[in-house]
């Protein structure tokens, strides 16, 4: 009987520990990362089994990322936002980079969607496809990225 009750604390609390950890993770990004704006192009806005947001291929204004061939699974790979250069191996000599992996030719850093109000997908998607967006992202040291907020010229979605 005691054991019973102690599975089911441990049930009840370690789901709730790891929401925790993960929100303080997020914090954390966001409160030491440094913050850049990057422009982005719309092409899909959202995915019936995920709720609604905005999908988009962000411009880092880099050529040739994730273009080698011999790499058709997963590979990590870095954008060096202050040279502008891609590498699959981490740039010893940049002060901002972005971490991602080369899936297909693309290259995916996690910040490659928005979550939107269902009332202003159609809207923002247009948007969004006519080039009018922007993310702001918070990057730390070490290259992880976190999207804080969407911008529409120039200004939060929110205030269209």
């Amino acid at each position: 009987m005691l054991d019973s009750k102690k599975f089911l604390i441990t049930a009840l609390v370690l789901p709730i520990f790891c929401l925790l950890c993960l929100t303080g993770y997020k914090i954390y990004i966001f409160s030491v990362g440094e913050e850049v704006t990057l422009s982005i192009e719309g092409y899909d806005p959202r995915d019936l089994l995920s709720g609604h947001y905005l999908t988009y291929r962000v411009i880092y204004g880099v050529n040739d990322v994730c273009n080698d061939n011999k790499y058709r699974s997963k590979k990590e790979g870095f954008i060096c936002l202050d040279s502008k250069k891609f590498s699959y191996n981490r740039p010893y000599n940049c002060n901002l980079f972005i971490k991602g992996i080369c899936k297909y030719k693309r290259f995916i850093a996690g910040i490659e969607r928005f979550y939107i109000p269902q009332s202003a997908a159609v809207k923002l998607d247009r948007l969004v496809r006519d080039n009018k967006g922007k993310i702001v992202v918070s990057i730390t040291k070490s290259g992880v990225a976190q999207v804080k907020k969407l911008l529409i010229n120039d200004q939060a979605w929110e205030n269209l």
